[in-house]
């Protein structure tokens, strides 16, 4: 069992062999999931979409508002279908 600490501001550091072994990078979202009844939180890891569009689109008019929305329809995509395996 690897254990992290919350701090007084609630943030929680993930421990290097954790980042390591999933390669979670900056930018990666992490989703979780609560079981209420069991007292278990699941954590899935979305990986970094915004990254996933760089180099996809050559349009002048790509705004961040645009990429932005793009980005959180990919990543709610991602959540989506890890929910249904």
């Amino acid at each position: 069992m690897i254990l992290s600490k919350v701090s007084k501001k609630w943030l929680v550091n993930i421990p290097a062999e954790i980042r390591k072994r999933f390669h979670i990078q900056e930018g990666d979202y992490l989703a979780w999931e609560m079981n209420e009844k069991d007292n278990i939180i699941t954590i899935k890891i979305i990986k970094n979409p915004l990254r996933a569009l760089t180099g996809k689109y050559d349009d002048p008019n790509l705004t961040y508002d645009v990429v932005e929305d793009l980005t959180e329809k990919i990543s709610l995509r991602e959540i989506n279908a890890n929910n249904r395996t």
